[in-house]
């Protein structure tokens, strides 16, 4: 007899949804408790499950389709155990299905019944996929071994900063969660990137600062222990890695060191330096990262051509060192090593430093470069370079075809960063990319695999720390069926050269692109008393509007203390802020964030301290 399979109750209050996924065909018999759909309501992802062993007639809904509580999903005849078709046998004569019909031990069966409880459990009585249903058979079996445990709500593979933070706050919501890394908690950012390279750039603007203090009646000769310097930056990352772990175990998460790539889009293997695991999970979530761009002929070989992490790690400062890219990276570390005492040569392919910003914000970066000492050759590219008795000749060639060779004791390759989606088998779990190699999300970071998230580099620029740990919120926030979504008009980004850059929002020409009509308010640092009295005057805050409702758009910062500036300007756009916000609201005097408010007001052509 035909029976009519019906959507079931979607539990939390929910009585409608979208079909996103349908597990079978007509003509299909499928096992009690096998996944059968996927029906996406406001809260979460309900897993429908098969009642009974069936034989499925006909399927009814399509994929895509939105459906009630109560529509019928398929029609299906009841049917036998022994109807099921027999499984292959494989080399040996046995058959998959004969070596599951073995007695399980008392303690495997206990397991799974907990298993099976902690499902129904956590699914608020809906019917749900028991662990283990639908998944491949051709790696191991799931146990609590090798550290790694048998299912997870939320698998996370990588601990940067984008996957602790989403892994924290889904801890904080309630869900069990195992977040996998092979290398070191905290991710590139807070090991090998942002949090060592401004340590370096603090301890190098102190020994520059000394030195170079005679205007201020303040003369000295500091001396620069690398040695004790890397040991401080070593000390303030250890002491950060240490602090994640600690919120990590304070939100219950299980931490793994080892490799996670997926096998489907419901299992995924741990490799570990005990073996291999698989683990079943409810949702995943990938943020894999970034790793720095090889140019051609420059191998990273850690003894001359260095990469970031290479240049963060010296044990001894070179006395000279070619710089390969003039970004963001090439000149935060620049300025560093020419601080304490390296002479730096940059070849960058482009005519000026910090490609992509307006002219007058590389021009103040570069001049200020040029007087710490650093030299630049621009519209050319670096050739190829050959081991000297000293260190190394990098041979480049200019647009016009002359070649010059640039001697020193070392090179540092600063070519980009491009995402690492090579390693988790992406694949296998129906993750697209797009043409530029990064991932496919929506604005929650769910990838072309519904029940799987991506978050940080992967999902390309801006490759920010701070971008990567707002996708992980939003996205373990989405998973636990919050309404989040991420506004990208309101992320800030910061190069920490001297004098610092932060921007947020639209340029000018990017709020007429997109068809406002600009007002600009302009403060100088020149005319703010606090940078006066810092000695450090070079530098400008802008701030863009819309000149019909006076809504704030964006905002460039170049000075010191602009990356904590930045913060107020993108405040105001992620509450729709007008000039008048930030011009009337009183700043404290003298700071430097004095200049906001006197940027907001030149806009108004209001301004007390500067000429419109």
């Amino acid at each position: 007899m035909t029976t009519a399979f019906e959507v079931p109750d979607l539990g939390d209050g929910a009585t409608a949804g979208r079909l996103v996924a349908l597990e079978i065909e007509a003509g299909e018999t499928v096992l009690t408790d096998t996944l059968i759909a996927e029906v996406e309501t406001d809260k979460s992802i309900v897993e429908v499950t098969a009642p009974e062993t069936m034989t499925i007639e006909e399927c009814i809904a399509e994929v895509g389709e939105d459906v009630e509580v109560g529509d019928t999903l398929l029609r299906y005849e009841s049917a036998d155990t022994a109807e099921m078709p027999e499984e292959p046998a494989d080399e040996a004569g046995h058959s998959a299905a004969a070596e599951d019909e073995s007695e399980p031990s008392e303690e495997t069966a206990e397991s799974t019944d907990a298993i099976d409880r902690q499902s129904r459990d956590s699914a608020s009585d809906r019917t749900v996929r028991p662990v283990g249903a639908d998944v491949a058979t051709d790696v191991p079996s799931p146990g609590s071994v090798n550290g790694v445990p048998e299912r997870t709500d939320i698998l996370i593979i990588g601990a940067g900063p984008g996957g602790y933070v989403a892994a924290i706050r889904a801890g904080q919501l309630g869900l069990d969660v195992t977040l996998v890394e092979d290398d070191a908690v905290g991710g590139t950012c807070l090991n090998y990137g942002c949090i060592p390279s401004k340590a370096l750039i603090h301890g190098a603007d102190i020994a520059y600062e000394a030195a170079n203090a005679e205007h201020l009646g303040v003369s000295a000769d500091p001396t620069v222990d690398i040695d004790k310097l890397t040991d401080w930056k070593d000390g303030v990352v250890d002491q950060l890695t240490g602090g994640v772990e600690q919120l990590c175990s304070a939100q219950g998460v299980t931490v793994v060191e080892g490799v996670a790539a997926f096998v489907n889009n419901r299992r995924a293997t741990i490799t570990t330096d005990e073996g291999e695991t698989a683990i079943d999970f409810g949702n995943a979530i990938v943020a894999t990262g970034s790793r720095p761009v090889e140019i051609p002929d420059f191998p990273f070989d850690s003894k001359y051509v260095l990469d970031s992490r290479d240049a963060l790690a010296v044990e001894e400062l070179p006395e000279s060192l070619v710089v390969i890219g003039a970004g963001y990276i090439g000149m935060e570390l620049s300025t560093v090593f020419e601080k304490l005492g390296t002479d730096v040569t940059v070849v960058e392919m482009f005519d000026d430093v910090l490609s992509g910003y307006e002219d007058d914000i590389s021009r103040l970066v570069r001049e200020r470069a040029e007087a710490f000492g650093i030299d630049f050759r621009f519209n050319e590219m670096a050739n190829d370079w050959a081991e000297t008795d000293d260190g190394v000749v990098v041979h480049t060639e200019d647009e016009n075809g002359d070649t010059t060779a640039l001697e020193a004791e070392k090179v540092f390759v600063v070519g980009g960063r491009e995402p690492v989606t090579d390693t988790a088998n992406l694949e296998a779990a129906g993750i697209e990319l797009d043409e530029d190699g990064f991932v496919k999300t929506d604005a929650q970071g769910r990838t072309t695999c519904e029940r799987i998230f991506a978050i940080g580099d992967i999902v390309g620029d801006p490759m920010l720390a701070h971008k990567a740990s707002r996708e992980g919120e939003v996205a373990a926030e989405a998973i636990a069926g919050e309404p989040a979504v991420l506004d990208y008009q309101a992320m800030p980004a910061v190069v920490f050269t001297d004098p610092e850059v932060a921007t947020v929002g639209m340029s000018e020409s990017d709020a007429r692109d997109a068809g406002y009509y600009p007002v600009i308010g302009r403060m100088p640092l020149s005319s703010n008393g606090r940078a006066l009295t810092l000695g450090d005057t070079e530098g400008f805050v802008r701030i863009v509007a819309d000149s019909q409702t006076e809504l704030v758009l964006g905002a460039q910062i170049v000075g010191p203390n602009a990356s904590e500036m930045i913060a107020e300007v993108s405040l105001a756009i992620e509450m729709d802020a007008r000039l008048a916000d930030i011009a009337e609201t009183v700043h404290t005097h003298p700071t430097l964030s004095e200049a906001v408010m006197e940027a907001a007001a030149n806009a108004r052509d209001e301004a007390i301290h500067t000429a419109n």
